[in-house]
């Protein structure tokens, strides 16, 4: 009988149709997150479709299953990127206004009830100056996501008519709570505060079985304890408290034959040059001290061995501070491990302390205390990981995800409500 309901409600936006601006598909991460909100209105019982500038099957993403889910489509692919390096702005500009544009003048049958973009505002000026569509915004702050700058204290300064055009979207929707400070922040005139929608991570290779840690870390052996941390290779993700940390927890417990089975892994991804002069920065602090040889650096990271490590390790460590990105610590969460994290980013607005996390201040010798006393009690660690995994199921899952997309589509569109018409006319 349960399931009545949620089977009446697909039947009911079964012939309804969500169309999705996106200027490149690839295998960035923004990509996985305009894909999983393509196959949140396609488990509605929309039919979606994703209209792109850019797109090959083979350099996209492979782990997630969508190809005969949701419609793909070419516009704008005959705009270059750039011209000799500049111009990428402009350009875009012009992908963006193409779907516009092509959405205006051949628009498709059944008539769309929601479009989704990602791309220029020029694109959203244009249906909101031309069309009925209830239109969502995608904000995802590429100009930030690849610079030490992207922190929870980040503010921009946004040109008058980004300013003025980000207000014509039904919906404002970001990633996580730090990304809704920094708009709000930057965007003070903004009247509706953004949609939160935390990425969905239970998809795709990351349901899949994880593989023989000996693959990842062939010098490893079996009675091992591990610590992970994982993240970008950088000064904001403060790995280096981790390192202390950890060093200090060597001291703190007097069983010194337990202590030299730990192993503090620190893994990332590591593409630019920055990143490649922090990790030999690293290295090279690791080298100095006495744990040297209980401390593995990795740098490349595939989606099947980050779920493998965190599946081995005992507890994770997230030691970065203002940080906005949610990753490593919803996939710790749907796994049911044990986190201690800062008390001052991302980590203190989705894990309750002492409850399904440990959340303290960024200092080693309070890491190394929490660590210590969750070596100590094996009890608190499987507490803590299975309130952490009743959390994630319950706000963070793709389950979850599509409940608060077809709670968003349920809202009564702002222009419908006099009362804030005036209140809008009054600012």
């Amino acid at each position: 009988m349960n399931n009545e309901p949620r089977e009446a409600e697909n039947l009911q936006y079964e012939e309804s149709q969500v169309i999705i601006f996106h200027e490149k598909l690839g295998r960035r991460k923004i990509d996985r997150y305009i894909i999983n909100i393509a196959l949140a209105y396609q488990k509605l019982g929309h039919k979606v479709r994703i209209l792109t500038s850019q797109y090959e099957r083979h350099d996209c993403i492979t782990d997630i299953r969508f190809l005969d889910k949701v419609a793909i489509e070419h516009c704008g692919w005959w705009i270059p990127r750039s011209l000799l390096g500049f111009f990428r702005d402009t350009f875009s500009t012009l992908k963006a206004i193409c779907m516009a544009l092509r959405l205006l003048f051949f628009p498709p049958d059944p008539k769309p009830e929601l479009v989704i973009l990602d791309v220029s505002l020029w694109a959203l000026y244009i249906l909101k100056c031309f069309t009925n569509y209830k239109l969502y915004y995608v904000e995802n702050f590429m100009f930030l996501r690849n610079t030490d700058a992207c922190y929870e204290h980040t503010k921009i300064h946004p040109s008058l008519l980004t300013a003025k055009w980000i207000k014509l979207a039904d919906e404002v929707i970001v990633e996580t709570v730090g990304f809704a400070d920094i708009l709000m922040k930057s965007h003070p005139s903004l009247i509706r505060k953004p949609t939160v929608l935390y990425p969905s991570i239970d998809l795709g290779l990351w349901n899949e079985p994880g593989i023989n840690i000996q693959r990842i870390i062939p010098d490893l052996m079996d009675n091992n304890v591990l610590f992970l941390t994982v993240g970008k290779f950088r000064r904001s993700t403060n790995f280096k408290l981790a390192l202390d940390a950890f060093e200090l927890l060597l001291d703190l417990i007097d069983d010194k034959i337990a202590t030299k089975r730990f192993q503090l892994v620190i893994a990332g991804n590591c593409r630019t040059l920055d990143e490649k002069f922090h990790y030999n920065e690293l290295m090279a602090i690791a080298k100095q001290r006495f744990c040297a040889s209980q401390v593995t650096f990795l740098r490349q990271l595939p989606t099947v061995h980050e779920k493998t490590l965190i599946m081995e390790s005992a507890i994770m460590i997230h030691p970065a501070k203002n940080d906005v990105y949610s990753d490593f610590i919803l996939k710790a969460m749907s796994l049911g491990k044990p986190i201690v994290a800062t008390n001052k980013g991302i980590a203190s607005k989705i894990l309750v302390h002492r409850l399904s996390g440990v959340i303290i201040d960024p200092e080693p010798k309070m890491f190394a205390v929490a660590m210590k006393k969750l070596m100590t009690s094996p009890h608190l660690q499987v507490f803590l990981g299975d309130m952490a995994k009743d959390t994630f199921e319950k706000s963070y899952s793709f389950n979850s995800f599509c409940e608060r997309i077809n709670t968003m589509l349920k809202k009564i569109p702002p222009s419908s409500d006099p009362m804030d018409n005036d209140n809008e006319i009054k600012n």
